[in-house]
């Protein structure tokens, strides 16, 4: 019977739906009748009763104890109900599960570069990491205009002169301004969703990426860096 396979389909047993389809067109029945109706073994029966009482399908009353399904449109109202919370919950969980597949890396040059980093920092919101091997004021005012709850924590040679930052500096500070003040190689990562190196000498290169091996490892390397200096 059709109309038993499609309840199968909404989460009843096959016998819930026998004894449902009996309660709804024969009206109120003890529960002798409804396995008498419905061919479920008196043994099963009262289980099976039960649990159509504990999800909201059928009423009981009277002595003898009998059992009256709710109207149809009532049953209807409480399948669809639930189908759509079993949707919304996959709508939120289901995409939790993809693997993110993105391989492409987009490079930026000249003012794009800088434009690219002043938008990620204002979209990050959770935390910002970066290694450079010096942070000229340019890039300093864009990282300290990040999003008031965003955290920002900074390998450099001048990492404390950006306010706001949770700054680790080089050991050989003197002599890596020396070398590197007039240019600024730099590696950060923005909510642990995207990477961006930016090369910024005579040209400016900016080279960003959303695989996830690749932020994993940048991520790695920034923690290992900040574990060494700490030593």
């Amino acid at each position: 019977m059709k109309l038993i396979q499609v309840l199968k389909l909404f989460g009843l047993s096959g016998y819930e739906a026998r004894a449902l389809v009996a309660l709804i067109s024969r009206g109120a029945l003890t529960a002798k009748e409804v396995a008498e109706i419905s061919g479920i073994p008196r043994t099963s029966v009262y289980d099976v009763m039960k649990s159509l009482l504990s999800k909201g399908f059928v009423e009981t009353y009277g002595k003898p104890l009998k059992f009256k399904a709710l109207k149809a449109e009532e049953i209807i109202s409480i399948l669809k109900r639930r189908v759509n919370n079993n949707l919304d919950y996959l709508k939120q969980e289901l995409p939790k599960l993809e693997t993110k597949e993105v391989d492409e890396i987009i490079i930026y040059r000249e003012d794009l570069v800088l434009e690219k980093l002043r938008q990620l920092v204002l979209e990050s919101r959770k935390v910002i990491m970066g290694i450079a091997s010096y942070i000229p004021t340019e890039v300093r005012k864009i990282l300290e205009n990040k999003s008031k709850g965003c955290k920002l924590i900074l390998v450099s040679s001048n990492a404390t002169e950006v306010e706001g930052a949770e700054a680790y500096e080089f050991k050989r500070k003197e002599e890596i301004l020396s070398k590197f003040k007039d240019f600024c190689h730099g590696l950060f990562v923005f909510d642990e969703e995207k990477t961006l190196v930016i090369f910024l000498n005579k040209l400016k290169i900016g080279v960003l990426s959303e695989n996830d091996g690749v932020i994993q490892f940048s991520k790695m390397l920034i923690l290992s860096l900040i574990e060494f200096i700490k030593q």
